[in-house]
This record gives C-alpha cells, structure tokens and sequence, in this order.
C-alpha cells in the first residue's frame, strides 16, 4: 500500500507469503495468519549461501530477503511487529503435506487486507520511554516471561 516502505519487516513478509516462488511461508487456511516450515525457511531464505545452491545459470529462486540468518532471528523479528505463535498448532499446511508448519497471527497481517499493514509498528515504545537504566535496567526479562 502507497505510505509503506518496501524494506520494512512486514513489506518484506507480505511479498513473500504472496510468491509463488516462496515454499516456506504460507497463508493459513483462514488468510489471516502465517504458516511456516523451519527447516525450509532456514534453507530458503534464512542460509547466507542459499542464492549459490541452485546450479543452474538462471536468477536464485528466492531473493536473500533478510538480514536474519538463523530461525530464532526471524522470530524474534515477527515478535517484535506484534505477531503472536498460535499455541499448541503444529501439523500439515495441506492435505500430503509432510512437513511441520509453525503458525504465527497478527491482526494486521491479512491476505485480504493490505492497508492493515501500515497499522504494524516496530514495538520499541517501551525501550524509548523507560529511563537509562543501567546495565540492570536492561537485562529484565521482558513482562510476564517469568514468573
């Protein structure tokens, strides 16, 4: 949508759920959350090497998207813009699918509903507000992580 910077998390992540070309992120049934396989994400988009693997002479299938190059990176970027792990899902994204899928929601992020994005912040409010701290300050676990 027009006011949305292409190189943003959620611009990035919107092109790519859309790509047919894209294997390891999907739409979940409802087109309202994120179904992603690990093990092909890491190797799709996450490997710093993967543009090299192809073989073949033609364009990489899939365009080094983000700066992350491990799993827990990528999460913690979704975290960040808000999205949500669904608890307890795990299983296929489609019938004869053998592969283990991880869903993730955010209310603005809908296949059906490009204009949301420009709703999906960076959540760093609470690290500009809150006064230098100190070293102690800011290795507190974030709220209700532990208890």
């Amino acid at each position: 949508p027009a006011g949305l910077s292409a190189g943003t998390f959620p611009a990035k992540l919107w092109r790519l759920v859309n790509s047919p070309r894209v294997r390891s992120v999907r739409w979940d049934s409802r087109a309202q959350g994120l179904l992603i396989d690990r093990c092909l994400l890491e190797r799709e988009l996450l490997s710093s090497g993967h543009a090299h693997r192809g073989g073949g002479r033609g364009p990489a299938p899939v365009p080094h998207t983000f700066r992350a190059t491990q799993f827990r990176s990528f999460v913690r970027q979704l975290y960040r813009y808000g999205f949500r792990k669904v608890p307890g899902w795990v299983g296929s994204a489609a019938p004869g699918d053998a592969g283990a899928w991880l869903h993730y929601c955010n209310p603005c992020f809908r296949r059906d509903r490009p204009d949301l994005l420009l709703r999906i912040k960076r959540r760093s409010a609470a690290n500009r507000q809150r006064p230098a701290a100190g070293r102690e300050g800011r290795r507190r676990p974030p709220c209700g992580s532990q208890q």
